[in-house]
């Protein structure tokens, strides 16, 4: 079954990444317009624009950026259909050895812009009376993991937000989900040691990695008119059970 987007308007953040990219040329390939920002990913923000992604370049660890962000692609689309909120970064360490910079690195990226982006979209979203908000969260965030306290706090507090604007923005024809893609082979999976991979396969029922794609298209359904009157949920995609 062919997914359309025709004539919708999306901002995929964290677009250079493995899951944002896929949900961005996902999207594109399903008629819609999309945006994307990046931050260090040069060569992929690049291959995204030739591709008809508009690229803008944000550092989403700074609230004030992660507005700006939404200006200027307010300021070219005019108006926003959907935001899937993909941006992300690790600084894994034990609860006992973490920094504070460490701690507060993950938490501005994955939570702080995203009450940022999400706060200036949802006026736009409101006005025409539709919008869906879609953050990337983890399992993670639904039963901790050793090494990873910032992290886990983190999604943790995606999951509580979302579900909190749910709640706000259904009355005006907004929906805000949470998808969680399982663990997927990107950059910041690659940097873990090979043990957690190999954990991670044992731990599935089906004894496999998560795929890209598999997120990437469900992400395009919620996107979709095919999906309605979903919202407040948190969407596991993983063999784990």
């Amino acid at each position: 079954m062919n997914i359309s987007l025709e004539g919708k308007k999306i901002l995929v953040t964290g677009a250079s990444g493995a899951v944002g990219r896929a949900v961005a040329e996902e999207a594109l390939h399903s008629g819609a317009w999309v945006a994307g920002s990046y931050f260090q990913s040069e060569e992929e923000a690049q291959q995204l624009q030739s591709q008809g992604v508009f690229m803008v370049k944000s550092d989403l660890s700074d609230r004030a950026q992660a507005r700006n962000l939404v200006s200027a692609v307010l300021a070219q689309a005019g108006h926003l259909d959907g935001l899937v909120y993909s941006a992300g970064n690790t600084r894994d360490r034990t609860a006992a050895k973490i920094t504070d910079q460490e701690w507060d690195e993950v938490i501005a990226v994955h939570l702080n812009s995203l009450f940022a982006v999400t706060q200036a979209v949802l006026p736009v979203m409101r006005e025409k009376g539709r919008g869906k908000l879609i953050a990337i969260g983890s399992l993670s965030g639904v039963i901790g993991r050793l090494g990873q306290p910032n992290y886990s706090a983190a999604k943790a507090g995606v999951i509580g937000y979302m579900k909190s604007v749910a709640k706000e923005a259904g009355r005006f024809g907004v929906t805000a989900n949470v998808v969680c893609p399982g663990f997927v082979d990107s950059r910041m999976t690659r940097k873990i040691p090979q043990e957690a991979w190999e954990r991670a396969k044992s731990e599935s029922a089906l004894g496999t990695i998560s795929s890209v794609e598999t997120a990437s298209s469900f992400i395009v359904w919620l996107l979709s008119d095919l999906c309605t009157n979903v919202t407040g949920q948190v969407f596991q995609l993983d063999s784990r059970i």
